[in-house]
């Protein structure tokens, strides 16, 4: 994935990333940093160090059918803060999003992250992390503790000193839809300040 999302970058580009989209980002930077021009990991618990800790049990004991309008409900709801963002809007897309597809799990999908994840953090000890880059992460995300948003934080400035870390309070782990007049204003001015 991280090879079609690089050949598809034309010129250099900020990319914004979340959870395993920000993992993504953060892997195209490492491989072709002339093509990007800065990263912003948003909730990327994909990134984020875990160590050998529990299962994180927030989707345990989802309601069935799985994918139906109100198990994505249950869903978001359980990833958020604060429901008022969940709309019928959004529960169509979503609806409409796992209809009609098999969803599984390739057995490769697994391996495949934990060697994009692996890669990535050799770079960052060795070389640093070439491009500019910031991590957004809600303070109330039930999927990633807060310290694993810091330590993702730490493992790209300790070589790369234009990082950048912002919280948004009273978001869980979908801080651009419960919060989005603050992460918009934490984007731009990110990116102006790299103008």
């Amino acid at each position: 994935m991280v090879e079609e999302v690089t050949r598809k970058i034309a010129s250099p580009a900020h990319l914004v990333g979340h959870d395993l989209g920000g993992l993504v980002a953060l892997a195209v930077a490492c491989e072709a940093p002339e093509r990007v021009r800065s990263v912003t990991a948003v909730a990327c618990v994909a990134a984020a160090p875990s160590g050998d800790g529990v299962p994180n049990l927030t989707f345990a004991h989802p309601p069935m059918p799985l994918f139906s309008r109100e198990s994505q409900r249950w869903a978001l709801e359980r990833v958020s803060y604060s429901h008022h963002h969940i709309d019928d809007a959004l529960l169509d897309k979503c609806v409409d999003a796992a209809k009609g597809k098999a969803i599984s799990v390739s057995p490769v999908f697994l391996p495949s992250v934990m060697d994009t994840k692996s890669r990535f953090y050799a770079i960052c000890r060795e070389q640093g992390f070439p491009v500019p880059g910031q991590v957004i992460w809600g303070t109330h995300d039930p999927l990633g503790s807060f310290d694993q948003a810091l330590w993702l934080y730490r493992l790209i400035a300790q070589k790369q000193p234009a990082t950048h870390f912002h919280s948004i309070n009273r978001s869980g782990a979908l801080p651009f839809r419960e919060e989005p007049e603050a992460f918009h204003q934490i984007v731009s001015a990110f990116l102006d300040g790299l103008s």
